[in-house]
């Protein structure tokens, strides 16, 4: 595959650290879409929320208008009088956003990266759900997981999410989104989970499998045109992101480029069969596309297939 590799540039060492760029990047990522496009994601994403269950709450005696659905036959056996359960519901769901930022995720045009769509992507869902009452958690992962938030709510608890989002330096260039995945796994209380990457590493089944036996569980492919596509701009010197390998293309030939058009025609029904393999949802976002449009689109569906609640 050619893809994702990037044009070769030279390197004078990582840039410092610019507290108030971090800033300014924070907040377009937060407040650049439309307040009404928002809110059609909050309530796409309501709808699209699984059922959460109900909690037992209490044992007390039977009281007239109670459900006897909840009567507990062995207390009220015991005691010779009915007792019955009662159970409040459970109106706070967690959502987890596992974000892949191994260096192929920094392929793409400027500020419309795979790395920058992702972040975006994570950052209208984390709005989306505390805008509903629910808490939002966050793991950014390489090949190991280089932050974690634990879920929260709250605008203060956003905020510090979309700045992670951010500004957070990575330590690996390298993929295994497998790590991010087995950590929220090991949480007791079931969650959402969306894991947003380019999916280009080949991930085992069996850690997704169990993930998504528990948890509702997403994976969302970021994909740049070019991997689809080759543009023919002569030759070109390219430098895999996270191997290093370099590569000279000529994008002019025909054959080249039929060859790169048919590695992504298969790695995306790769993707597709992978997920269904591994019982998830996988959904494919576009980089040219702003990703309120396919967010949207996703929890529409989703929230279709559930029906009314």
């Amino acid at each position: 595959m050619i893809w994702p590799f990037q044009r070769r540039k030279n390197s004078a060492g990582p840039p410092a650290v610019d507290a108030a760029a971090i800033v300014r990047r924070a907040r377009r990522l937060r407040f650049r879409v439309p307040p009404d496009a928002v809110s059609q994601l909050a309530g796409a994403y309501h709808g699209a929320r699984p059922g959460i269950g109900l909690t037992f709450a209490e044992l007390r005696a039977y009281e007239p208008g109670d459900d006897v659905r909840h009567l507990d036959w062995n207390v009220t056996a015991r005691q010779g009088r009915p007792f019955v359960r009662r159970f409040v519901e459970e109106r706070s769901l967690t959502l987890w956003l596992v974000v892949d930022v191994s260096a192929s995720m920094r392929f793409g045009a400027e500020r419309k990266t795979k790395a920058d769509r992702a972040a975006q992507s994570a950052a209208l869902l984390a709005t989306a759900a505390i805008q509903n009452g629910d808490r939002a958690g966050l793991i950014l992962v390489s090949d190991r997981i280089e932050l974690e938030l634990p879920p929260a709510g709250g605008v203060r608890h956003l905020s510090q999410l979309v700045r992670a989002l951010v500004a957070t330096p990575t330590t690996s260039s390298k993929t295994k989104l497998s790590v991010g995945l087995a950590r929220v796994r090991q949480t007791a209380r079931r969650a959402m989970i969306v894991v947003i990457s380019d999916f280009i590493t080949e991930e085992p089944l069996v850690t997704w499998r169990r993930a998504s036996r528990r948890h509702d569980t997403i994976a969302l492919q970021v994909v740049d045109p070019r991997e689809l596509e080759l543009p023919e701009v002569g030759l070109l010197v390219l430098e895999d992101a996270e191997t290093g390998m370099v590569r000279t293309v000529d994008t002019s030939s025909r054959r080249v480029g039929a060859v790169h058009a048919d590695s992504g025609m298969r790695r995306s029904a790769a993707f597709r069969h992978w997920c269904t393999n591994a019982g998830i949802q996988g959904f494919t976002m576009r980089t040219e596309l702003d990703p309120i449009v396919p967010l949207i689109e996703l929890f529409s569906r989703r929230a279709a297939r559930r029906g009314p609640s």
